[in-house]
């Protein structure tokens, strides 16, 4: 303390206070420069793209921007509609840049929110939009005299096609404590090991298969979704993970059927279904799932609210010794962009 307070002392404070100010804004100025380097998008006005609806405008635009470049690549090819689905076509049949099926279905439409992978590394994970939204809605307080089977309350998520892995559930359990989960698959008695005993007064499991009509009689039973759906007395999920091996087509059709029966709105339907993680397959065993139906298919969930924000290809078919084959499993993340009871869309 008696050097700091002579002269020499003083002098020496006086240039260590100017080299750390210095230093600040050498730091400021660089931190500046880097941010600038990385501008966000702006308007014609000026003025930054800030709020979640002009987000999701624009990836609504980029979106659409794909589905016409979809419409063209495919008109551009000489066995439209029926064009292969794999291998990727080479150039010299037609001309064109070589591609497959899922090159016309690019996840376009970004998730205007955090997304986090929720699970396992490899099969069995999952990409989830908005996972911190999840994460804050708040336990009902209706909870506390005991979490209810069915209805409405919390966070309302699906899951069919367990196989015995469960680790995507038991995280989101860990995560969302106002999340319930009903599990349906034929091929199992049972969740997997994953999920803790703590959890399973929210996790609900049937043996039961999904499919495009209702089959009690049979052994396991199938029943549709929205069968499914009534008996748990919900009208909405706001999560689907759907991996049913083929069965997503038929399943989808006689849901879409359903509620474009039943929809009352202006316009066309909008699935009550906030965000689907699904497995889709093609190839030799799902017979008749072709380019034409493939499309078809996809532009009807797109048509009733579902856009495609994430991608993953299933590359373990294609590395397994003497069993490989072309990419034709792939996980697809789509939200439901035109659903106002989403909550991802809630500011």
């Amino acid at each position: 303390m008696t050097f700091l307070r002579s002269p020499q002392g003083r002098a020496v404070a006086t240039i260590v206070v100017l080299i750390f100010f210095i230093a600040v804004l050498h730091n400021n100025a660089e931190e500046e420069s880097y941010l600038h380097s990385f501008p966000l998008p702006q308007r014609a006005s000026g003025r930054r793209f800030a709020g979640l609806r002009e987000r999701m405008a624009l990836s609504e635009s980029a979106w659409k921007k794909s589905v016409q470049l979809r419409g063209r690549m495919a008109e551009s090819h000489p066995s439209n509609p029926q064009i292969p689905l794999f291998p990727a076509q080479s150039l010299d049949q037609f001309g064109k840049y070589p591609y497959t099926l899922w090159d016309f279905f690019p996840p376009t439409w970004t998730c205007p929110h955090d997304v986090q992978r929720i699970g396992r590394l490899g099969d069995g994970g999952k990409w989830v939009c908005g996972m911190s939204v999840y994460e804050s809605i708040p336990i009902p307080t209706t909870w506390m005299r005991g979490v209810p089977t069915g209805g409405q309350e919390g966070v309302v998520i699906y899951s069919f096609g367990i196989n015995g892995e469960s680790s995507f559930e038991a995280e989101m359990f860990e995560r969302i404590p106002s999340a319930r989960i009903w599990g349906y698959d034929f091929s199992v008695d049972a969740w997997g090991k994953q999920i803790a005993s703590k959890y399973h007064d929210r996790a609900f499991f049937k043996k039961v298969g999904v499919g495009k009509t209702d089959e009690p009689a049979k052994s396991p039973p199938f029943y549709t979704l929205q069968t499914l759906m009534a008996q748990n007395n919900h009208t909405y999920m706001d999560i689907l993970k759907i991996d049913v091996e083929g069965s997503e087509y038929v399943s989808f059709d006689s849901v879409m059927d359903y509620f474009t029966s039943a929809w009352r709105g202006n316009g066309d339907a909008v699935l009550p279904i906030g965000q689907i993680m699904i497995e889709i397959h093609v190839g030799d065993d799902q017979k008749g799932i072709d380019f034409k139906r493939f499309r078809k298919w996809w532009e009807r969930l797109e048509s009733m609210g579902m856009r495609p924000t994430w991608m993953e290809v299933n590359l373990m078919a294609m590395t397994i010794p003497d069993h490989k084959t072309d990419p034709r499993c792939t996980e697809y993340v789509l939200v439901n962009a035109r659903d106002g009871n989403n909550v991802l869309w809630q500011e």
